[in-house]
């Protein structure tokens, strides 16, 4: 069996052996041979084109195509990313609002100031209408009692109480607190009172013809000597006229921040230094 098998093969395979070692010869002795074979062989380069281009394709996608494994990973590692850049935003976006805050504070001061302090909240009564709050300034930063305290908005209250290194300050809005105040519109000066806990600010014991309507601003008129003058305080609400009273109700909101701020300014005023001075001198005089 196996000595006809190899006599099948070299039968079949004898004529093609043979064919190519015409077609060699007539290549290479025949010229007209030679044309043709040129001939065909441009022929047939579309052909091989045609016929290698599925190949090519494939060669060329091979370094393009991704498993899902690894879209997977890039997806996880994309958003990983996204996650941490929206995160530096958000950053970026709190410490550009601080800086303008801050910003804002400072230039809030009055020129009638001799120095300011900037002073952080230590302690905020968490009750909803809160009367006070703690500051980490103390007598060991000069502070004294009577101070007066503003923020960005306008005046926040005066120091009550110091230790040497917190201070307590009272809110405006306290019933125990009044700011002497003018309308800016008018120029009418009168007394701003505190209305207490979840109460608004009043003005009291003004004649009921005396010109103030809502809307009004408010600012503090220097009397006193505690806080500056022309400081914002409070926008009239409210102005009831009774015939029957002498005297007008009157409402008013808040512009400060009342210690929803994290940071507030301690005032330093002229005047009232140039005040102390006098006075030591008078008692100095009296003395001698």
């Amino acid at each position: 069996m196996v000595p006809h098998a190899k006599s099948g093969f070299w039968r079949g395979l004898a004529p093609y052996l043979l064919s190519s070692i015409l077609l060699i010869s007539a290549y290479m002795h025949v010229g007209a041979v030679k044309v043709a074979a040129s001939s065909l062989a441009v022929i047939g380069i579309p052909i091989h084109f045609v016929a290698s281009l599925p190949s090519m394709t494939l060669a060329a996608m091979q370094g393009r195509l991704t498993t899902t494994e690894q879209l997977r990973r890039q997806f996880e590692f994309l958003r990983e990313q996204n996650l941490i850049l929206r995160a530096r935003l958000q950053r970026f976006e709190f410490l550009e609002n601080e800086n303008n805050r801050l910003r804002e504070l400072l230039q809030a001061a009055p020129q009638a100031v001799e120095k300011v302090t900037l002073a952080q909240l230590v302690a905020v009564n968490p009750e909803l209408g809160s009367l006070t709050v703690l500051v980490n300034k103390g007598s060991a930063d000069d502070v004294y009692i009577g101070q007066p305290v503003i923020d960005a908005g306008g005046i926040v209250g005066q120091v009550t109480k110091s230790s040497l290194f917190t201070s307590k300050i009272s809110l405006i809005t306290e019933e125990s607190q009044a700011v002497p105040v003018q309308v800016v519109r008018s120029g009418v000066r009168a007394i701003l009172y505190g209305g207490g806990k979840n109460r608004t600010l009043r003005v009291m014991y003004l004649d009921r013809n005396v010109d103030i309507q809502p809307d009004d601003v408010l600012v503090s008129s220097g009397l006193g000597e505690i806080y500056p003058p022309g400081y914002p305080v409070a926008v009239v609400t409210a102005v009831e006229r009774n015939i029957a009273e002498s005297f007008m109700n009157i409402e008013a909101r808040p512009m400060s921040h009342l210690g929803r701020d994290r940071e507030v300014l301690l005032l330093w005023p002229t005047q009232l230094k140039a005040s102390d001075h006098d006075s030591d001198a008078m008692v100095e005089e009296k003395s001698e």
